[in-house]
């Protein structure tokens, strides 16, 4: 009898914690698409397009001035990870790296290695962040430091 009311108290708890981190998540995840919707603003760009999934990430790349190859490199790795294992995971984390270096330049902000680590993983924070501080869009500038990746020419 006991042991079910543990159990019964535990599984509520659980249910508690999943609930406030999906709350949590969620106010993260809107945050995210509203100062997307201001960088992209900020940079004369449709602001719904952060609504659309991958079109917010192509326009990303496109306000960068990045060529659209790195776009592809991220969406490649991330839709073939799961067979290659995570290899090209990797590719896509260094194209991910390269996007909001560039990112943050288009911005004037910082782009040393430790900003652009911040603004990588915890984006759902820093593009709210970003859009909604008094930052504004320089326009392109020079991607003659950003190396390619060796199989393009």
């Amino acid at each position: 009898m006991e042991d079910s009311n543990v159990m019964e108290s535990q599984l509520n708890a659980a249910m508690g914690g999943g609930i406030v981190s999906g709350v949590i998540g969620l106010i993260i995840g809107i945050a995210a698409v509203i100062g997307m919707w201001k960088l992209f603003t900020k940079a004369g760009k449709p602001g719904f397009y952060s609504l659309i999934p991958v079109l917010n990430i192509k326009t990303l790349v496109d306000i960068t001035g990045l060529p659209s190859t790195w776009f592809w490199y991220l969406l490649l790795g991330v839709l073939l990870s799961s067979f290659t294992f995570g290899i090209t995971g990797l590719i896509s984390l260094y194209a991910l790296f390269i996007i909001f270096r560039q990112l943050l330049r288009v911005f004037g902000k910082s782009d040393s290695v430790g900003s652009v680590v911040v603004y990588m993983f915890f984006s759902g924070l820093m593009l709210p962040y970003l859009g909604f501080s008094n930052a504004t869009y320089l326009g392109f500038q020079s991607t003659s430091d950003v190396r390619v990746l060796p199989w393009i020419k």
